[in-house]
């Protein structure tokens, strides 16, 4: 199985992708718990917008942010869990006020969390790997 197969989310069947598929199926259901909730949301979110958008997101839901980053930090490989906490450090410090469409999309054309984006896209195979692992315990 190829690294841009495991990127882009659902794999055509025959390559053993059965269980990579059903993990995707039950977290797109809500029937994937906690900690692995939290990694597929991250995975699923980076893949569309990067952290800023991830931040932004948990904001809107009104999300215990520190919940989240509990289950990421179990999850995540070592690296990575510390790309986020800085990542959230960060856009801690930019001070967004989420219910100004205006300033969150500001933000998003200035892209200030880029820098951990980048991290997570020249790194993502080993966060791939963790999934995968998990994908093969359904």
């Amino acid at each position: 199985m190829g690294f841009f197969k495991k990127l882009f989310g659902k794999k055509d069947g025959g390559d053993g992708s059965d269980k990579w598929n059903l993990m995707w199926d039950m977290w797109e259901r809500g029937e994937i718990g906690s900690p692995y909730n939290e990694l597929l949301t991250y995975d699923s979110e980076m893949q569309d917008g990067g952290h800023l958008q991830y931040f932004i997101n948990r904001a809107l839901r009104r999300e215990n942010i520190f919940s989240v980053m509990a289950a990421l930090r179990e999850t995540l490989p070592a690296e990575h869990a510390d790309n986020v906490a800085q990542a959230y450090r960060q856009y801690c410090l930019l001070g967004l006020d989420t219910d100004d469409d205006g300033e969150i999309m500001r933000a998003l054309d200035d892209d200030p969390l880029a820098v951990f984006d980048r991290y997570y896209d020249e790194h993502e195979e080993a966060l791939l790997d963790v999934l995968e692992a998990y994908a093969d315990s359904l």
